[in-house]
């Protein structure tokens, strides 16, 4: 079976009211995308929780997706009616063959060698290598896969610092990831705590999978535990909301390791967890910074 696919060119500004519009004649699927993506008018959208939900950017591709047997010329009529007073551009059509979609999703993910250690394969993928550290990990619901910089920052700190038998608390875990890498690399007892549920299940899920013990809570849960090591990969609004706390897991002489940041929102971070710790930077990537600290003498 095929599928009509009708794609158009819109200013912000109309992206709401065009895919409202696709959908009410009959689209079954609605996708925007940045149309200067991959050129130097792109213009990357970083959200903060609580920050409204952009859903355009300057010049955005708006693309429909119809049952094969519809026809371009009715669905076009229909939209000029639903979307008046605005002017809609004529489409570009294609027809999309029918495929395996969950095959396709599936090569978007491929092993990745983090270190010359330590490699992350999705479960569908065979190892490709004699990595000495071999994470099987299904991306699922809950962030990390290992591809972007902010998880692969942590992954180099833990392999370069962690010492066998030191206790991890990893603060908002995901899948996992950074808290199976840490009992891979030796570390003792390991805390991995989310506020997600989808999370908490992907973490037990893939903890099970590497074969590797973690206690998994919720973050609404009373977290009283101390550790060596503390590593929150987030973003920087919640990492300020609570800095306190964090500082309270760490033990005294512990180290606490923050990412998620880019490198304009560090000396910020910086400054704050300065209350607490020594803070320094441990290595940008990219446009993302991991930051360290050490624990001050109380």
């Amino acid at each position: 079976m095929a599928w009509l696919s009708l794609e158009f060119s819109v200013p912000g500004a109309d992206v709401d009211a065009l895919s409202d519009a696709l959908f009410s004649v009959g689209a079954l699927s609605v996708d925007v995308t940045d149309a200067d993506e991959g050129s130097h008018e792109e213009r990357a959208i970083y959200l903060e929780p609580g920050e409204e939900v952009l859903l355009s950017w300057g010049r955005n591709t708006v693309v429909g997706l119809f049952d094969g047997q519809m026809h371009t010329s009715q669905i076009f009529s229909d939209l000029v009616s639903a979307v008046h007073p605005l002017k809609l551009p004529h489409p570009v059509e294609n027809l999309v063959d029918d495929q395996d979609w969950v095959r396709l999703t599936q090569q978007q993910f491929e092993p990745i060698q983090i270190t010359k250690r330590l490699q992350i394969s999705p479960s569908w993928s065979a190892v490709k290598d004699a990595s000495e550290i071999n994470i099987i990990l299904d991306p699922g619901l809950a962030f990390g896969t290992g591809s972007h910089p902010t998880t692969q920052l942590c992954l180099q700190w833990l392999e370069r610092h962690l010492v066998p038998k030191q206790t991890i608390i990893d603060y908002g875990c995901g899948s996992g990831i950074l808290a199976i890498a840490a009992k891979k690399f030796g570390a003792g007892d390991v805390l991995a705590i989310d506020i997600d549920e989808d999370a908490l299940q992907s973490t037990h899920y893939n903890s099970s999978r590497n074969k590797v013990v973690l206690e998994v809570i919720s973050a609404l849960e009373n977290v009283s535990a101390n550790a060596d090591i503390v590593v929150a990969n987030i973003l920087p609004s919640p990492l300020a909301v609570l800095a306190p706390l964090l500082s309270q897991l760490v033990k005294p002489g512990g180290q606490i390791v923050l990412s998620g940041i880019l490198v304009s929102q560090g000396q910020d971070l910086m400054n704050l967890y300065g209350q607490w710790f020594e803070m320094s930077r441990f290595k940008v990537m990219d446009e993302w910074v991991c930051l360290q600290g050490s624990k001050l003498n109380s």
